[in-house]
């Protein structure tokens, strides 16, 4: 059976997958007919539409048969998304800002693996604006803590200074 790779938006590539998996991902959005994809022994990406073997099949249409209007992306028919974590990570980013950065660094961290997950296609793109923002107050606690610790050095080496 021929495997393929799928290249994210991100540029992360995920494979090898069978033709299975990705008529599975494009019921659940996670690929269009825009997709890159290659063979597995190849190093050329085209655009899925290019691979007649991957067209869906009568079994897996791409687009619903009934039309429907969600509000949010995590609503549309088909996709299964891991939930989101961004309101945790947001509320971790704003505690590392006021009192305690160990929270800021955890902050950072989750929101840069979520933030790749959600723009792979495996978490909850609705969390991403609160992912990002966590994200950046982790950042922002601990560049503070790092400044902070600085300037509590400066009287320190300046007294030492004065001893010779």
């Amino acid at each position: 059976m021929q495997k393929f790779y799928f290249k994210a938006n991100d540029g992360e590539e995920y494979g090898p997958i069978s033709a299975i998996d990705i008529h599975e991902w494009q019921n659940q959005g996670r690929m269009n007919n825009d997709s890159l994809v290659r063979y597995s022994n190849s190093r050329d990406w085209k655009p899925l539409s290019d691979f007649s073997e991957l067209s869906p099949t009568p079994s897996t249409p791409s687009t619903p048969s009934t039309p429907s209007t969600p509000s949010t992306p995590s609503q549309q028919e088909g996709q299964n998304f891991q939930p989101h974590r961004g309101s945790m990570i947001l509320t971790f980013g704003i505690i590392g800002v006021a009192c305690c950065f160990p929270f800021g660094i955890a902050a950072w961290v989750m929101g840069h693996a979520d933030i790749k997950l959600i723009d792979s296609g495996e978490m909850d793109p609705a969390g991403r604006s609160m992912t990002n923002g966590g994200k950046i107050c982790g950042i922002i606690s601990v560049i503070l803590s790092i400044l902070g610790c600085g300037l509590q050095l400066i009287p320190a080496l300046f007294e030492l200074s004065q001893m010779q």
